[in-house]
């Protein structure tokens, strides 16, 4: 018994990571495939950003739902390294240290047979730090925080770093003076 394409719908994000598919890849379609030892075959639709393939042979039928409830499609995607600073990283003291750590990565996502409906169409995952993610996001919402970290941006380096080097410039000429002070 064969069942093609049981709902699985075609993606339509490519991921940043990779080149755009051109007219020749995007008309060949690919296609994932699980082989029941029942003798079922079910197929779907292999995204052409999917880092991965999840077709399997000889799965006992038993373990079918549970494999398609996980079944998934993911590409990931480049963060920024950054040095952050976290307890988790202390040194021997007990003092917070500093760790590099990849922020802003993450992936493409698509459950095509989750309960979730909203896990059934592409979304992005981003990895903000350690173990704090922002999870389900879909395009509009990629554009917002794409938008706000833009307005993080220009807030930064318009107001944060003439904010700092005033402050920075104000504590050295009162360290010069204190230190003239103390001097005299």
């Amino acid at each position: 018994m064969t069942i093609a394409s049981i709902g699985a719908r075609p993606a339509s994000v490519a991921a940043p990571a990779q080149e755009p598919p051109t007219e020749e890849t995007a008309s060949r379609s690919r296609t994932w495939s699980i082989d029941t030892t029942g003798g079922i075959t079910l197929t779907g639709y292999l995204p052409p950003w999917a880092e991965g393939d999840p077709s399997e042979s000889d799965l006992p039928l038993e373990k079918l739902s549970v494999e398609l409830s996980d079944l998934s499609h993911w590409q990931p995607f480049d963060g920024q390294p950054m040095r952050i600073h976290h307890p988790a990283y202390a040194d021997g003291d007990g003092k917070a240290g500093e760790s590099e750590e990849i922020v802003f990565n993450g992936n493409i996502t698509c459950y095509p047979y989750s309960e979730n409906l909203r896990e059934r169409t592409p979304f992005a995952n981003i990895h903000v730090v350690d173990a704090f993610w922002m999870n389900n996001l879909v395009p509009e919402e990629i554009a917002s925080l794409a938008a706000k970290l833009r307005a993080q941006a220009d807030y930064l380096e318009k107001s944060v770093v003439s904010a700092l080097v005033a402050a920075r410039n104000d504590w050295d000429a009162h360290q010069i003076s204190c230190a003239n002070h103390i001097l005299q």
